[in-house]
């Protein structure tokens, strides 16, 4: 045990055997009421333990002298050697005065290395010659013992290559959520911030025959999240790839997913709040969810898994989509029931009469004689045979404005696989999102999850997956009884005195539209956004409507063709209302018209006058580490700025 030192007593193996014998970790495994004061050798840590004097003392009397003269290449700097090793190589001193050879500092600075060529690569470290003699142990130590000093911390934007022996700057936080449904996600936060919490994520690189085939998919899809800024779409924090796995952090931390939060029926976040506010926060969600896809839909994606077990709900009552459905690699660490996955599902993702690819990780359910449906890639067009100009995923479309531009990855990458999904549409996401809307009504209004599911299901034989089910609670299936559900809510609704409940028959007038039968007569998510809002504002006191302003329109207009048009701008919401009450659940006359689309060629030209593409650091050694960034360590954030509109004021 004398051999140990604290940096290899801490670790996974160490944490998880205090969190199972004390039910916490962090703590020492011999004084579990002491905590374990975990060694990180951050920025702030080599600033306060190099200094001059510190240097001066681990070299001899005739070294020191060098200290105030000139670099070697003073011709193209006035910088002393203190100068240097001050300002671009406290680590290497480190490194060197661990091993015992300060001296080679020297070396080290007529090389002009500096912090940022750590870590170096054995063919660098011989250069140093460390020893008189070749001595492969010193040279050894030298290379890692630098793993030790080279800590490279994570931050917002920023995506990092870790080396295998390189130090990762996180610990575990073992708080389990109340919710156990859950995906196995863990949570850590970063050194010295243990009240800041991240969800990670970890996703495989590749496989035991082809260690890096799903690299160039989560390079991408990664890079695509981070395109999609919105407060109701968890974001990638920040990522890095370590030992073959790709991991994300987002600083979104869920306690429930909207399964949970409503299976629970009465949870205890939410029963803190006073009995309107909870009426105004549930019909809130509704509006910030269509926000969120409607963003989404502007800016060229699909999301394609809209479900409750993909909508995350936080311990302060924020909602948000875990990730983007329709980008995969966020769907490899899922578990997904294949039962919700077609009950959530879009009429025409389920009506083919031929064979279709079926979704490796969750097959879908089959009735009868209807076959397997796919889970497809996106268009924009209402339905899936649309002959429109189909919008394509943003981050699967080869265009030349990639060519030369890095995003701080690996340069080399094969060419992503196309892959033909042809049921996953704009309108399909809006019948998904109206059958969410649909159950948060039924719990604002108190009705049992289960009761909503008994109404709704016929006796009909579903297959899963190999399991067999006599009944089918499918939307898509059964919408019919769905229809009879929204009279029991309307109903109960009007014996309801708060103002609140009078929201609720124009809303359901809204689902009704959402859950047509037929795409192209449901409303864009645009539509069902602003028409959410128009019906807030003009039925219910809510103070104020949470993304009430729009901000994410990235000024794609929108026309309609449709004969219950709106009869003026959204310029001023409480000046006229929307005439809903014309609509019927199966003909649906709300129709959405062509919308100008955003292609993927004017949001990368965005990127052009970008200062931060000088100053990626990219290394060729596949071990080294690389950080996107601005200059030095502050991070790159993609910005969509240029094709925001100003945020639409509050009606009066």
């Amino acid at each position: 045990m004398s051999g140990r030192t604290l940096t290899n007593v801490v670790n996974e193996q160490t944490v998880a055997l205090n969190a199972l014998i004390y039910g916490y970790a962090g703590h020492s495994l011999v004084t579990p009421h002491a905590a374990i004061q975990q060694i990180w050798w951050t920025e702030e840590r080599i600033n306060e333990k190099v200094t001059a004097e510190f240097v001066t003392s681990r070299l001899r009397p005739n070294e020191r002298q060098w200290l105030e003269r000139s670099v070697g290449f003073g011709d193209l700097t006035d910088d002393t050697y203190i100068d240097w090793i001050m300002e671009r190589a406290r680590r290497l001193f480190l490194v060197l005065a661990e091993v015992g050879e300060s001296d080679k500092i020297f070396t080290v600075v007529d090389r002009s290395w500096d912090d940022d060529d750590l870590p170096l690569q054995m063919d660098d470290i011989e250069k140093l010659e460390l020893s008189n003699r070749r001595n492969d142990q010193v040279n050894n130590r030298f290379y890692h013992t630098q793993f030790t000093f080279l800590l490279r911390e994570l931050d917002e934007g920023v995506h990092i290559d870790y080396a295998p022996n390189e130090v990762l700057p996180l610990e575990y936080v073992m708080a389990l959520p109340p919710a156990v449904t859950l995906q196995h996600w863990s949570r850590v936060h970063r050194p010295k911030e243990p009240a800041v919490v991240y969800v990670r994520r970890k996703f495989a690189l590749g496989d035991v025959n082809s260690p890096d085939a799903f690299e160039s998919d989560y390079i991408m899809d990664v890079e695509s999240s981070r395109m999609v800024e919105h407060e109701h779409i968890a974001p990638v924090w920040a990522s890095y790839t370590l030992k073959g796995a790709g991991y994300t952090l987002t600083n979104f931390v869920g306690q429930h997913t909207l399964k949970s939060f409503i299976d629970h029926r009465n949870p205890a976040q939410y029963q803190k709040l006073p009995k309107p506010e909870r009426r105004h926060l549930i019909l809130g969600w509704l509006h910030c969810l269509a926000d969120a896809i409607a963003t989404l839909h502007q800016m060229g994606f699909c999301h394609s898994s809209i479900r409750p077990s993909n909508i995350l709900i936080d311990e302060h009552n924020n909602i948000a989509f875990s990730d983007i459905g329709s980008l995969e690699t966020f769907q490899k660490d899922k578990k997904p029931d294949p039962m919700e996955v077609y009950v959530y599902g879009a009429p025409e993702a389920n009506t083919s009469t031929k064979p279709l690819e079926a979704e490796a990780s969750a097959p879908s359910p089959t009735i009868g004689n209807v076959r397997k449906p796919s889970v497809a890639s996106k268009s924009s067009g209402g339905s899936s045979n649309s002959s429109g100009s189909g919008r394509q995923k943003l981050t699967k479309v080869p265009t030349n404005e990639f060519s030369n531009f890095n995003f701080g990855f690996k340069k080399t990458k094969l060419a992503p696989k196309p892959r033909s999904r042809m049921h996953d549409t704009e309108k399909a996401d809006v019948f998904s999102l109206g059958c969410i809307f649909l159950e948060l009504i039924t719990f604002m209004l108190k009705k049992k999850a289960h009761d909503f599911i008994k109404h709704r299901s016929s006796k009909q034989k579903v297959n899963m997956g190999g399991k067999n089910s006599r009944t089918d609670s499918s939307y898509h299936a059964n919408l019919e009884r769905v229809e009879s559900w929204m009279k029991v809510i309307e109903d109960a609704a009007a014996e309801q005195t708060d103002d609140s409940f009078a929201a609720i028959p124009h809303i359901l007038i809204l689902v009704r539209g959402m859950l047509s039968r037929a795409p192209g007569v449901r409303p864009s998510a645009r539509d069902v956004r602003d028409r959410l809002l128009d019906i807030l504002l003009n039925h219910t006191s809510m103070p104020s409507v949470h993304c009430g302003s729009h901000k994410h329109d990235i000024g794609v207009a929108t026309s309609s063709n449709s004969d219950s048009d709106r009869t003026s701008s959204m310029s001023s919401f409480r000046s006229s209302s929307l005439s809903l009450s014309t609509m019927s659940s199966d003909t649906d006359t709300i129709r959405s018209g062509p919308s100008t689309m955003r292609g993927v060629s004017s949001i990368l030209n965005s990127y052009a006058d970008r200062s931060t593409l000088d100053d990626i650091s990219e290394f060729d050694d596949a071990e080294s580490v690389r950080t996107i960034g601005k200059a030095h360590n502050a991070p790159m954030r993609i910005e969509v700025d240029p094709y925001r509109v100003a945020p639409r004021s509050q009606p009066v």
